[in-house]
């Protein structure tokens, strides 16, 4: 009857924090039945000490089995609090996914973090989602939970309708008591070392750099930079003003260079993660007898890399 009120006690504590609103009900009643049971067996052994005049010795087995259960009751009860209390970082991140497989782009950017929304426009999220091939979403398994002070991570995969498997790290902030998520990142593929950091492979760095170019081209040959700094990361544009960029690029268009007519694919000379902690992309482009050189310089905020810096000049 011990062992049974010991079983009752630890089901009862997985119960409370595992099944969620219906374990709230279940889990204390069973724990409940299991100290009542407990109770009324210490009772009862002490009754029988009294009248038969002596006092049994637990064999050293069945101390070690209550202590082995005292154990599993405790490790039980925090893992299963420690589940439940980052439950709520899964039901952001299934909402998410959800919204953007139904295509309701404006209810899954309530899920993002001020950053992230402000540094990710529609159509970088529509991307994202045929890039990610998240519109099949079918489910989700959170292998890694955590959360510490305002900050929170979840680590797991995405299973796609198509049988697919999407590895995904997601890492959320607190905003008003509720939990946002800040980045959104698949693990790149291949052979990574212990201390590599994750950085975009050589195809995003192409992407990156070409797609950069043009949208600064187009900002210097319209001399307004609204849209090339609402397309940077958001701790970029608390940094530099629209008037701040248009002021230190305008020897562009003084000089009557038209940056539209260089190629679509830059020359990366170098991509490396400079002394700051920014991915740095430099390279060329031809332009004529000169040269466009640049160094553009990214954090990953929201769901890909974003602009936090720009160096440029013909040569």
């Amino acid at each position: 009857m011990l062992v049974l009120a010991v079983l009752l006690l630890i089901s009862g504590l997985i119960f409370t924090f595992s099944l969620g609103i219906a374990g709230y009900l279940v889990g204390p009643l069973t724990v409940i039945g299991g100290g009542l049971l407990l109770m009324n067996e210490l009772r009862r052994r002490r009754e029988f000490r009294r009248e038969a005049n002596y006092v049994p010795r637990r064999g050293n087995w069945q101390r070690f089995f209550i202590a082995l259960a005292a154990v599993t009751v405790g490790v039980c009860g925090l893992v299963a609090l420690v589940w439940q209390l980052t439950a709520v970082l899964a039901d952001t991140a299934d909402s998410f996914f959800l919204a953007l497989k139904a295509g309701d782009q404006a209810k899954a950017r309530t899920y993002l973090a001020e950053d992230s929304r402000a540094s990710t426009s529609d159509d970088e999220l529509r991307a994202f989602v045929e890039q990610s091939a998240l519109a099949n979403y079918q489910s989700a398994t959170w292998t890694s939970r955590s959360i510490e002070n305002s900050r929170g991570e979840l680590a797991g995969t995405v299973e796609t309708r198509g049988g697919g498997s999407i590895p995904i790290s997601i890492s959320f902030v607190q905003e008003n008591d509720e939990w946002k998520i800040l980045t959104v990142r698949k693990p790149e593929a291949g052979i990574l070392t212990d201390d590599e950091k994750p950085q975009p492979n050589r195809a995003d760095q192409a992407r990156l750099a070409s797609l950069t170019t043009q949208r600064f081209a187009e900002a210097v040959a319209s001399q307004d930079f609204t849209q090339f700094r609402g397309s940077s990361a958001a701790l970029w544009q608390r940094q530099a003003s629209v008037e701040k960029l248009n002021d230190a690029f305008k020897s562009f268009n003084e000089a009557g260079i038209d940056l539209r007519q260089l190629p679509e694919k830059p020359q990366i000379t170098s991509a490396a993660f400079d002394d700051d902690g920014a991915f740095a992309i430099a390279g060329t482009c031809p332009y004529g007898p000169n040269t466009f050189e640049f160094r553009y310089r990214y954090i990953f905020e929201g769901l890909d890399w974003k602009l936090v810096g720009v160096s440029a000049h013909m040569r």
